[in-house]
């Protein structure tokens, strides 16, 4: 498939260069977390500076079937990824399948495919924040109808790289309607990625994400990322699935709640199972746009 890509133009023509990618790795946060002096500078990181390595070849194959409301067959995804005790694991958690992502997917189909599939609706757009291997922004992008946009984003360049395999194996030659694209949280990236953007329609009807959080210092960046990039109107909404115990995790679901109320959110609990929650956030006081 020919995915477009911010970076290095269209995947199979590398010749348009757009906005440059960061060399970043998520074990980054992690490193910082456990830094007693503070200091978060990366220059000695020299073994993730050259992104034009190549991945080696993904150790996991996952196959996920789902009801298309709108079609006679089914929604097939095909994901690669890597084992949880893989080395690629340890740098860039994206590249590993988490569990919060099958309740943001069953939420999909089950409560959003009418609004996806609403063809009144023509521009609409789609954000995954934190894809990782791709598997709710594509099925997202697979339940939308054909002029719906969907962006695919992460901010991991390791977990970049195998995202695009995954969008490129799951989509069609000629698909211009999903784009994968790196994506830094906090409002200064958010208002760069905006900038970045071709004129017209620039901010986001639903921006979805599983698994996001499970270090304080990203909770703020985050909810600022959604802030900027959604759109004003009553029916936008940012959809997120949260699992509370997460391996590794620092965060009070109280700590996450907060922020989304002190970044001007309102939410509602769809789903609650253990430790699992799918929450809705939408802004307060939100207007109908015109």
């Amino acid at each position: 498939a020919w995915v477009r890509w911010e970076g290095i133009g269209i995947i199979g023509d590398m010749t348009t260069q757009a906005a440059k990618e960061v060399p970043w790795v998520d074990a980054w946060v992690r490193w910082e977390r456990n830094n007693d002096d503070g200091d978060t500078d990366h220059d000695d990181c020299n073994d993730v500076e050259e992104d034009d390595e190549e991945l080696p070849p993904a150790t996991e194959s996952y196959t996920f079937t789902y009801p298309n409301p709108s079609a006679d067959s089914d929604i097939v995804l095909e994901l690669k990824g890597f084992h949880e005790d893989s080395e690629q694991i340890w740098n860039s958690t994206g590249l590993k399948l988490w569990r919060s992502s099958h309740y943001l997917c069953q939420h999909l189909v089950n409560e959003e495919a009418e609004l996806l599939q609403d063809e009144n609706n023509t521009n609409l757009r789609v954000l995954e924040v934190g894809s990782g291997l791709g598997r709710c922004g594509l099925l997202a992008h697979s339940l939308s109808h054909d002029n719906a946009t969907t962006v695919l984003t992460d901010g991991d360049t390791d977990t970049l790289k195998q995202l695009r395999q995954n969008v490129s194996t799951n989509t069609s030659a000629g698909d211009d309607t999903i784009t994968c694209k790196q994506l830094l949280w906090g409002e200064q990236h958010a208002k760069d990625y905006l900038s970045q953007q071709p004129n017209g329609k620039k901010h986001f009807d639903l921006i979805l994400g599983s698994d996001l959080i499970y270090v304080q210092s990203v909770i703020q960046p985050l909810f600022e990322t959604v802030r900027t990039l959604l759109c004003t109107h009553e029916n936008a909404k940012f959809l997120m699935a949260h699992c509370s115990r997460r391996e590794g995790n620092e965060v009070e679901l109280s700590m996450v709640l907060d922020a989304a109320k002190k970044e001007g959110f309102e939410y509602e609990e769809l789903i609650e199972d253990d430790d699992i929650s799918l929450f809705a956030f939408r802004r307060k006081g939100a207007e109908t746009e015109t």
